[in-house]
């Protein structure tokens, strides 16, 4: 089964899974150095583990989840394909769609910020250039270059977005060299002035001498999803699927900042240890504390094993109040732990453990209602 508009060499003699529906969600992940590898890894840290025989292999699955095929290509090659309903829903820049996107398309943005390939896009200079440190410099020396009639020369990969940043910053006297990737060496072999580039660490610029403008930032980017609205709009069966991905992505960001925290208390009831903790905001959790009785082996023998059929704070025989031990967990944002841990101490907290949250699910996807309202498709 071949798909539409992909090279045939990709396709040739593949046998797509199909899910219940028989609809298959074609998803693009991004192959090369900046995407492929903190893709694969963000992807499985969500619980979308991307399975292929070799990293060769230009197709996959996702484990556990039918009816999905994995296109393994470039990120610009998934903006594309997304934009032109070749694949579904994909993972790119947006840089990229700042470059290469156009107005009015069939592209929307599912997940905006996937936390990862974290860069900017900025202008760098030849380190010579010591009086150059603003784009306020960089405009005296393009009306000087201006006046000697020689344009300023940038190179770069994304000429829409420069020239755009330029424009608006005043700067118009200027000349583009594009280029496809490689753009640091240009201003020490004479090919361009300066540079406009997507930087990470910042090791290539130091190792070409270029140094960053203070306020030459362009834009800031990351890994995003998108998808195809007409693909998305016109099936149920790939938007269920579009859904269990966007949430399960959603639900492992909103988790990042969270962990869960259990600790033994004593008290007379439920409410009473509830009160002691609610007490303190550190230690109110999300909604207040889940508290339930701890039976001790003790406890269960002494009572003849139906300690469960009396008051929890009751005295057998007495009507008089007694403590006893219950479990409390909550769950706290990651700068509330310590101060979370040093009130559970304070009202007699014991035992204490933390874990991380891995996933926190809402009562409803904010990030898919939001696909949805831009499908124009009800919710479902």
């Amino acid at each position: 089964m071949a798909i539409d508009g992909l090279a045939p060499s990709l396709t040739s003699g593949l046998t797509l899974p199909a899910g219940r529906s028989g609809e298959i969600l074609r998803f693009g992940v991004p192959s090369g150095k900046r995407f492929e590898g903190r893709a694969l890894a963000f992807l499985d840290a969500c619980g979308l583990q991307v399975r292929r025989e070799s990293d060769r292999q230009l197709t996959a699955e996702i484990a556990g989840l039918p009816g999905v095929t994995v296109i393994v290509q470039r990120a610009r090659d998934i903006l594309t394909q997304v934009t032109d309903g070749k694949v579904d829903i994909g993972i790119t820049g947006m840089d990229l769609i700042g470059e290469f996107g156009t107005e009015g398309n069939e592209l929307i943005i599912l997940y905006e910020d996937l936390a990862f390939s974290t860069t900017r896009f900025a202008l760098a200079v030849p380190d010579s250039w010591v009086d150059v440190t603003t784009l306020s410099d960089l405009a005296d020396v393009a009306a000087t270059m201006r006046e000697r009639g020689e344009p300023l020369r940038i190179v770069t990969t994304y000429p829409r977005l420069t020239r755009r940043f330029l424009y608006e910053k005043g700067i118009t006297h200027f000349s583009i060299v594009p280029v496809e990737g490689g753009v640091e060496a240009a201003p020490s072999v004479g090919f361009a002035d300066i540079v406009a580039d997507v930087v990470e660490s910042g090791v290539s610029l130091k190792e070409n001498r270029l140094k960053l403008l203070r306020n030459g930032t362009i834009m800031r980017s990351q890994a995003c999803m998108i998808g195809n609205r007409r693909s998305l709009a016109n099936s149920a069966p790939k938007r269920e699927v579009t859904r269990r991905i966007v949430e399960l992505i959603e639900a492992r960001q909103r988790a990042q900042d969270y962990y869960s925290v259990t600790a033994n208390l004593r008290g007379t009831s439920e409410q009473e240890v509830a009160r002691s903790l609610l007490a303190s905001a550190a230690t109110r959790g999300m909604r207040g504390p889940t508290v339930s009785r701890v039976y001790t082996a003790d406890e269960v023998a002494a009572a003849g094993g139906d300690a469960g059929d009396r008051g929890a704070g009751e005295a057998q025989g007495e009507g008089r109040p007694v403590a006893h031990w219950f479990a409390a967990t909550i769950i706290v944002v990651a700068d509330a732990l310590q101060p979370a841990i040093d009130h559970l101490r304070e009202v007699g907290g014991s035992g204490m453990s933390v874990v991380p949250v891995r996933y926190l699910f809402d009562r409803r996807s904010r990030a898919f209602e939001g696909a949805l309202g831009a499908l124009g498709v009800p919710r479902d």
